[in-house]
């Protein structure tokens, strides 16, 4: 074994040109192999390979609450309320986000759909004693009084006169005087948090000065490489439409995609610097033990390679 390395020792040293023609060669060729590997940035492989653990990565990929991207669009001056601008800087964005980052985006939710609010109604109407107790029905006996039938009519003619008739012609038709009404007051029991409510359509604090946006990415969290190019992309649309004559509005985001896709761009930075630290160290280490400038050179070749 001793003669084979020798030989070729002996070999290249009389044929340096040959020597330096292989290695850039064989560099061109691991170049060209390496060039062709497909990284996957999954945050999640850097944890331990445990069942346990791949369990709780498997909620984590399927769950439909942690895929959720969620746009607080507020107000920067805190002591005016102005809605309708929170509603215009969101119909904006929507519509940039769809034009640009639709690639990125399965869905967008920030309106309510006026479809599924008449398919509940329809729902508590065909089922109303469902919904209903004995209390409620000496409710419905006073809506059915003459005096107060005649004005819950009165007002279902002004209110089908209106823009708004147009979105309550068929609920009106259904029920005109307003019994499922009764039953539908008890749904705004499940409303989870009170500091919530409609305002066009549109989910808004109470106090008007936040809008709020539901984002479905189509890459899970854990896909942090595809998640950044999106942020990315939404850093901008908001930057851009900030500078359009929105300079009153802000718009922050949160959820399981900011967080991993912040989390996996922080350990890059972390892991350069470190790896970075470490090679500069052991390049010094090796100059001054061996005394030669071409020493960590010689050394780094076949790691390289």
């Amino acid at each position: 074994m001793e003669q084979f390395f020798s030989g070729i020792y002996n070999f290249f040293q009389q044929r340096k040109w040959l020597l330096y023609i292989s290695f850039v060669l064989l560099l061109a060729v691991t170049a060209l192999f390496a060039s062709r590997l497909k990284f996957e940035e999954d945050i999640s492989r850097i944890l331990p390979r445990d069942p346990g653990v791949e369990k709780l990565n498997e909620v984590f990929r399927h769950s439909k609450f942690m895929d959720k991207l969620v746009v607080m669009v507020s107000l920067k001056d805190t002591l005016h309320t102005d809605p309708d601008s929170l509603i215009l800087f969101s119909d904006e964005l929507v519509a940039q986000i769809k034009d640009r980052l639709a690639a990125y985006v399965k869905k967008i939710s920030y309106r309510v759909d006026e479809d599924m609010a008449m398919e509940l109604f329809n729902i508590v109407n065909e089922h109303l004693p469902v919904y209903l107790n004995e209390k409620d029905y000496h409710e419905i006996d006073s809506l059915i009084q003459p005096g107060t039938l005649e004005q819950t009519l009165q007002h279902n003619l002004q209110t089908l006169s209106s823009p708004a008739g147009f979105a309550l012609k068929n609920m009106i038709s259904n029920d005109p005087v307003g019994v499922s009404f009764v039953a539908l007051r008890k749904l705004q029991q499940l409303q989870y948090d009170e500091n919530f409510e409609l305002y066009d359509n549109c989910i808004v604090t109470r106090d008007h000065k936040t809008l709020m946006l539901f984002l479905t990415p189509v890459y899970p969290p854990n896909n942090t490489g595809k998640n950044e190019q999106f942020l990315n992309g939404l850093d901008s649309i908001i930057r851009a439409k900030a500078d359009s004559g929105f300079s009153n509005i802000d718009a922050r985001y949160f959820g399981a995609t900011a967080v991993s896709a912040g989390n996996a761009r922080q350990l890059g930075k972390d892991t350069w610097f470190t790896q970075g630290a470490t090679l500069v160290f052991l390049i010094l280490f090796i100059g001054f033990y061996f005394r030669r400038a071409s020493a960590p050179v010689l050394i780094m070749i076949p790691v390289v390679t």
